[in-house]
């Protein structure tokens, strides 16, 4: 495993990128299932031509069901992300895990970045609030293969 250090700075592009991918977490779930009930139940087109010679795909909806599930890009980056935010989420202290949460993770924030520090929700003072979370982006960009440091 690399060591990401503290002092690179993420570009703003990728720091914006991963930011709604965070804000999309609470929400994950319910786009992975919906995506496998899009695929299981398909859009079937009515076929009027009538007679002709056999199709070329599987005749077996279970195997193509299957194979579709499988394939399917979207599916596949949204399993992928979840990972990633859960793994680096789950690796992190208790500080930044208070931070994500509250900053990306509730419908509606109660505090900003100075508001955590204040407050006495984490432990830490606002630069070092703002450094744990740059820390968290840049792990997270990284475990998504978006930077690569």
């Amino acid at each position: 495993m690399s060591i990401i250090r503290s002092d690179i700075k993420i570009r703003s592009d990728i720091r914006i990128r991963v930011e709604a991918i965070l804000r999309d977490y609470p929400d994950l779930e319910t786009y992975i299932k919906n995506r496998k009930r899009e695929l299981m139940i398909p859009h079937r087109e009515i076929d009027e031509n009538v007679g002709g010679g056999k199709s070329s795909k599987i005749s077996k909806p279970q195997e193509q069901m299957i194979i579709t599930i499988d394939a399917d890009r979207r599916l596949k980056t949204l399993e992928r992300e979840k990972s990633a935010i859960e793994k680096c989420f789950f690796e992190s202290d208790a500080d930044t895990q208070n931070i994500i949460k509250e900053l990306y993770f509730k419908k509606y924030r109660e505090y900003t970045v100075e508001g955590l520090s204040f407050n006495h929700i984490v432990n830490c003072s606002v630069r070092t609030v703002k450094r744990l979370k740059s820390d968290f982006l840049l792990k997270l960009a990284h475990e998504l293969d978006i930077y690569e440091p």
